[in-house]
């Protein structure tokens, strides 16, 4: 069954589109300027099930709020040490799925998320020591 397209979900996901890996607050918080109407409880619905359809990445890392990319192609993440901002990443050679990993027993990876660590452009032009 095909899931309903209404003028919030558009709204939210243009607001997904146009910020830079953000927080669902964050989206809240960009809708409500415009559309003060759609409520924090729906963001955060809509959000969860475009993750859940696939229409967006949840991106859940250690200390820090998830975060929400409506770009699902097969990629990797930089994350700021100075400021947070995260970064798409591609790395080439990395196969979408199938990796096979050794140890005691085989594990079969159906999927990875792989998180890189450095400076941003703006932090780095202004020369910020993290």
């Amino acid at each position: 069954m095909q899931e309903r397209q209404t003028k919030q979900k558009q709204i939210i996901y243009d607001a997904l589109k146009t910020l830079n890996h953000p927080t669902a607050t964050e989206v809240y918080g960009y809708v409500r300027e415009n559309n003060p109407t759609v409520s924090r409880a729906t963001v955060f619905r809509v959000l969860g099930g475009f993750a859940t359809s696939g229409r967006a990445l949840e991106l859940r890392t250690a200390g820090s709020e998830i975060r929400y990319d409506y770009n699902v192609t097969p990629h990797c993440h930089g994350r700021c040490l100075c400021c947070g901002k995260l970064a798409d990443v591609w790395v080439e050679g990395l196969p979408e799925k199938g990796i096979l990993a050794q140890g005691q027993d085989e594990f079969e990876v159906e999927s990875y998320a792989l998180e890189f660590f450095g400076r941003c452009a703006e932090c780095k032009k202004e020369e910020k020591k993290c």
